[in-house]
């Protein structure tokens, strides 16, 4: 019924699917058929009209998300979302997102950027042809679109670029917050880096005693606050010869649950020049993650830690002004003026340094400042990104080092690049401008005072590369590379390795697998994280009969995490609980900051550390506590009917539309919730972010793709929503039941495949 009076209601600026639209900006004619799913099959006659095609169909599915994602990088979006978007815009301003956006269009090449245009004159053809028939939002907010440009097509960069480094963020922000009460030991007991790794002695504990810190800006974290909740990481993996004895390639980037989703599927061909098909991002041109017809590629984060908190001493009699290693500088004064709905606007204040905008308050008494120090805050000196180059490039590759070799030009994003190709050739490569820092390892906050600093670049052909590799298959899953030492001093903050060793230990136990095989493995939630965990819970000696009651449940559980699981649920609660017992006492109100920098949380390891500090020397108790407080959440949640507790009741997908703000709009424009399976240490992930007091599901798997190099129509995909962001629309959420499911639709390459699928056509027609 909903989904009915949506269609009434809301249809507001729907595209035109079929016939024919004169007057386009393209020299000859171009085809879009769009399959049952809407996926736009593009056909043109050069590279500049497929390109003016594809900004043509992403206006006509996405409009209102390009627009968001625009004023979100220039920090405007306070102009149309009022004063509950003023941290989100002083933070874009801060750091640097439009100068990073002009940045990368200025190192374009001509020929680069005149692509770009085409793609811009295909966004604004389309606007320019719907009129007054704007979609939904912009008619409620009586807002009309400015014309795109070539630097509105970088805008997706320092957003996605700065969604990578949200843990360090966050956990060098709890640093400065916590300094001076939180020694070395606990803070390595709470934030442990990987098995193996060594950790020398952090100067940081020895500079932070006896500093006094103002308060920590709310518009510094309100990325975590103003934005839905993201994780960051993503599975990737592919073997060298799958069932027809070529390679298969799979890819599932997790992001956060955003509505509409982030990606964009299509494919994009020039008769004998480009045939390439997968992802792309509304707003950009090109296909970012995908296959042409003889390579494939996909790409999980890294981990790259680029986003840096620097500290000056300040001068008791002025904290405006600090000292570097030439003597004391006053702080510059940019008071950032932000527009508002109704002309009016708002005034913030904002300090800068030499080394970046200061992201703690400066009242009397303070003795230090935190700085942030990353890509946007430095000055112009030798990092370019050439994002854009490398993606025209993916869409003509014929084999996998062509594909390896074009990764090397994303420098603001820093990914493990998975490639494949018909010849049987597998590879991997890191992406990313990777920092060369003196003074400090980048885990923990720098003293710019004492000269901290980035000093260059990591060259990229440092950066960790495999080809061919003897075992037949290579997966990255956010944890560092096995076989290069030096990786270790590009980040410390990788994820538990639970998903990873899932993934491998699945393809060894593989011989030839179909597509069939990677799609079962994409939705796997076997816990390895519980396999590890309760052996070693079962080892302390509980009293309390409520305790003993959930450790006999999470013994009986088969540490699969599937919605109608009540161990599951048990387990979860748990792993929040046995967090707050050990460490809210002592964070107090920066728990949350705590909770947002979880890339290896504290119960991964603590449980093999009795001596440390944050038991209090009494293990048995804080984890009777945790176990008896996991009980009394479930039971206020989901009643006293152990049998009736279900992972999936308090852990859902639920996708909100911003603009859904009454309980009638939500109705209306919110896609019904599904119960979810998995967790962040599963293959099949789901995170969710319990210090907001609630398990609903945050980030899950962005889309899922899957190529098989031995035929020419193998890519199979999966996204969740749909691809329209305009509500009631029939493709704004058509495909959630199959991503939800783990099924997949075709997305073929072959004109057979396409006039297969294709059940609309238009056609783009200069005359």
């Amino acid at each position: 019924m909903a989904r009915l009076v949506s269609r009434v209601v809301l249809r507001h600026g729907w595209p035109r699917t079929r016939g024919r639209l004169p007057g386009m900006p393209v020299a000859t004619d171009v085809e879009i058929a769009r399959d049952r799913w809407g996926i736009p099959h593009i056909s043109a006659g050069s590279f500049p009209d497929l390109l003016c095609a594809q900004g043509f169909v992403h206006a006509q599915d996405r409009l209102w998300q390009m627009e968001t994602l625009r004023r979100l990088c220039a920090g405007r979006l306070s102009e149309v979302a009022g004063r509950a978007a003023l941290g989100l815009d002083w933070f874009s301003r801060a750091a640097g997102f439009a100068e990073m956006r002009r940045r990368s269009a200025a190192a374009m090449s001509d020929e680069e950027a005149s692509l770009c245009q085409s793609y811009a004159d295909g966004v604004n053809a389309c606007v320019a042809g719907m009129g007054k028939r704007l979609p939904l939002e912009f008619a409620t907010l009586h807002l009309a679109p400015e014309p795109w440009t070539v630097e509105d097509c970088a805008a997706v960069l320092p957003y996605v670029s700065f969604v990578q480094t949200f843990w360090p963020w966050a956990a060098k922000l709890l640093a400065i917050s916590q300094a001076g009460r939180l020694t070395e030991e606990e803070w390595n007991d709470m934030f442990p880096v990987f098995p193996g790794t060594v950790l020398k002695h952090d100067p940081w504990f020895d500079r932070a005693a006896g500093l006094k810190f103002g308060s920590i800006r709310p518009e510094a974290l309100s990325f975590h606050s103003g934005l839905s909740p993201q994780g960051t990481g993503s599975n990737n993996w592919t073997v060298a010869q799958g069932a027809d004895g070529l390679p298969l390639l799979s890819d599932d980037p997790h992001m956060g649950a955003s509505l509409p989703a982030v990606w964009y599927f299509c494919h994009l061909r020039v008769p004998n020049a480009v045939n390439a098909a997968g992802t792309s991002i509304p707003g950009s041109p090109g296909v970012v993650l995908g296959r042409t017809e003889r390579a494939a590629w996909g790409v999980t984060n890294f981990m790259l830690d680029a986003a840096d908190v620097l500290t000056y001493r300040l001068d008791p009699a002025d904290p405006r002004r600090y000292r570097t290693p030439d003597g004391y500088r006053v702080m510059e004064e940019r008071p950032v003026t932000i527009g508002l709905p109704g002309g009016q606007a708002a005034t913030l204040p904002l300090f800068v340094t030499v080394k970046g905008p200061v992201v703690t308050t400066l009242e009397k008494g303070v003795t230090a400042a935190a700085v942030m120090h990353w890509y946007g805050t430095r000055p112009e000196d030798g990092l370019r990104d050439h994002t854009f180059q490398a993606v025209f490039r993916f869409m003509k590759a014929g084999c996998a080092n062509e594909i390896l070799d074009a990764a090397r030009s994303w420098k603001y994003l820093s990914m493990n690049f998975v490639a494949a190709d018909a010849a049987g050739h597998i590879g991997w490569q890191v992406s990313g401008g990777a920092p060369v820092r003196t003074g400090y390892t980048g885990r923990l906050p720098g003293d710019a005072s004492a000269g901290d600093d980035w000093t260059g670049w990591v060259p990229p052909e440092d950066l960790p590369r495999v080809q061919d590799p003897a075992e037949g298959f290579l997966a990255t899953a956010n944890c560092p590379p096995q076989g290069f030492p030096g990786a270790v001093g590009l980040s410390c903050y990788w994820c538990v390795p639970y998903r990873q060793d899932r993934i491998r230990s699945a393809l060894r136990a593989m011989d030839r697998p179909g597509v069939a095989d990677f799609a079962a493995l994409q939705m796997d939630v076997h816990s390895l994280q519980a396999d590890r965990l309760l052996p070693l819970l079962a080892r302390f000696t509980l009293r309390d009969p409520r305790a003993v009651e959930a450790a006999r449940l999470l013994a009986e559980w088969d540490r699969e995490l599937t919605a109608e699981s009540a161990g599951a649920a048990l387990f979860e609660v748990f792993l929040t609980e046995i967090r707050r017992s050990l460490l809210g006492e002592r964070l107090g109100s920066d728990l949350h900051l705590y909770f947002n920098a979880l890339s290896y949380p504290i119960e991964n390891e603590i449980f093999e550390r009795p001596r440390s500090p944050w038991w209090k020397g009494d293990p048995p108790r804080i984890i009777e506590k945790a176990l008896v407080d996991s009980m009394m959440f479930c039971e206020s949640r989901m009643g006293r009917n152990r049998r009736r507790w279900r992972w999936g009741r308090l852990h859902r997908h639920a996708f909100h539309h911003r603009g859904a703000t009454s309980r009638a709009a939500a109705w209306l424009m919110d896609p019904t919730s599904l119960p979810a399976a998995g967790d962040s240490s599963t293959v099949n992930v789901s995170w969710s972010q319990p210090s907001l007091g609630s398990y609903e599901v945050t980030t899950v798997p962005s889309m899922r793709l899957i190529a098989s190099l031995g035929n020419p129509d193998g890519l199979s995909v999966a996204l969740p929503l749909g691809q329209s962001g305009q509500p009631g629309h029939r493709h704004y959420d058509d495909l959630l039941p199959l991503w939800w499911k783990g099924d997949l639709v075709p997305l073929p390459l072959t004109e057979e495949g396409v006039r297969a699928v294709a059940r609309e056509r238009l056609v783009l027609s200069p005359r």
